[in-house]
């Protein structure tokens, strides 16, 4: 998550945009929740909206915190969208 975080900050640094700030900015041993997939999705969303890159359809495109379950392909449609 780290990871995705900063590859996401440094694609919004190249669009001309400032970092975005995150829940939960400390993530060891805090389980990776759908608020922190929604909040990468807005930021990395920004950032190829200002690059003029095509938008990307997620797999589940509204997540309801407490409700949906963050799955492998959230994590992995983040990664193919920095890209």
């Amino acid at each position: 998550m780290t990871e995705l975080r900063t590859a996401v900050n440094a694609l919004r640094g190249a669009a001309g945009l400032g970092a975005a700030s995150f829940t939960d900015a400390s993530l060891p041993g805090i389980p990776i929740k759908a608020l922190h997939i929604t909040q990468l999705r807005a930021a990395l969303d920004a950032a190829r909206i200002a690059l003029g890159l095509p938008a990307i359809t997620y797999a589940d495109s509204a997540l309801t915190a407490g409700v949906t379950p963050v799955k492998a392909v959230h994590l992995q449609q983040l990664r193919n969208g920095i890209e």
